[in-house]
C-alpha cells in the first residue's frame, strides 16, 4: 500500500502557524522592555534621596535674593515656578526646588507707576563703595526695608568702629549710615574683630531652615570681608546638609546636602 504524499504547498501551509505563533512573543517582550526604560527614566530611582524645597523654603530662598512679594508658586518637574511682584513690576522666577538656584528670571509686566531702574551686582555695588570709601568691607546684603530695595554695607573703620551704611541699589550710593554696638575693650588693647553672630545664633539659623542635629559648626572668611558660617547637620534619615550663614546679618546663603558633593 503506498504511502499517501502531500503536496509541497500543503506543507508550507502547515508550517507557517508556527512561524506566526513566536512573533507575539517577541513583540510582547519588546514593549516590556520600553516600558521599563520609561518607568525607570520618568522614576529615577537614584534621585528619589535628593530632598526638595518646601514652598515657604522656596519663598524664602527667592525672597533674600529679591525683595518683593510671591503671589503664585508651582512645582513642576523639580522647579519651582514662581511670581514675583517687586516695585519695578512682576516677574517669573524658575528655582531649582533641590539647589535653591535660580535658573532664570523673567519680567512679566513692568509698573508703570515705576521708573525703569536695575539693581546693581554685589560687585558693581563694592566698585561703587570703593569709589565713596577706603575702609574695609565687612559685609553687604541686600535687602527690603518698607517696601524698597536697598543694600545694607557693614564696614570696619580704621578707629575700629563699625559702621552699617544703608546704599541705593540703583546707583550704589549711600543714603544713611549708623554706628553699630562695638564692645568694651581691655586696657592696654585694640578691638579688630567685627561684631558676628555666636555660634549659637547661627545654629539656631541653620536649623530654621534644616530641622536635625548640628555636627559641627565654623567660622570662616573672616580675613576676607566676608564673613560666614559653615553648620553640619545631620538629618533623622542618615544624610547630613551644610548649612552657609552669613556671620553678621545671619541669612542663609546656601544649603548643600551630601549627594549634592558626590555629584
Amino acid at each position: 500500500m503506498e504511502k499517501s504524499q502531500i503536496p509541497p504547498e500543503m506543507k508550507r501551509e502547515q508550517q507557517q502557524p508556527s512561524g506566526r505563533s513566536k512573533r507575539p512573543i517577541w513583540w510582547g517582550a519588546g514593549i516590556v522592555a520600553v516600558l521599563l526604560v520609561a518607568i525607570v527614566g520618568w522614576w529615577q530611582p537614584w534621585q528619589s534621596s535628593r530632598v526638595m524645597l518646601s514652598a515657604d523654603a522656596a519663598a524664602q530662598a527667592v525672597l533674600e535674593q529679591y525683595p518683593g512679594e510671591i503671589v503664585n508658586s508651582t512645582l513642576k518637574d523639580g522647579t519651582y515656578i514662581m511670581q514675583l511682584r517687586s516695585e519695578t513690576g512682576l516677574y517669573d522666577v524658575q528655582l531649582d526646588a533641590v539647589t535653591a538656584t535660580v535658573n532664570a528670571i523673567k519680567r512679566l509686566e513692568s509698573n508703570p507707576q515705576a521708573e525703569e531702574k536695575t539693581l546693581l551686582s554685589r560687585e558693581q555695588i563694592k566698585t561703587e563703595l570703593r569709589k565713596q570709601t577706603d575702609e574695609q568691607l565687612v559685609s553687604l546684603e541686600l535687602v527690603e526695608q518698607q517696601g524698597s530695595p536697598v543694600y545694607l554695607a557693614v564696614l570696619k573703620m580704621k578707629d575700629h568702629r563699625r559702621e552699617q551704611w544703608v546704599v541705593d541699589p540703583y546707583n550704589g550710593e549711600k543714603q544713611s549710615s549708623q554706628t553699630l554696638d562695638v564692645p568694651a575693650l581691655e586696657p592696654g588693647k585694640e578691638n579688630d574683630t567685627p561684631q558676628f553672630l555666636s555660634e549659637k545664633e547661627a545654629e539656631q539659623k541653620a536649623l530654621a531652615r534644616v530641622p536635625g542635629e548640628v555636627d559641627d559648626t565654623e567660622l570662616r572668611g573672616t580675613n576676607s570681608g566676608n564673613p560666614y558660617y559653615l553648620v553640619e547637620i545631620d538629618l533623622e534619615d542618615g544624610r547630613e546638609a551644610i548649612v552657609q550663614v552669613n556671620a553678621i546679618s545671619g541669612a542663609i546663603r546656601s544649603v548643600t546636602w551630601d549627594e549634592d558633593e558626590e555629584d
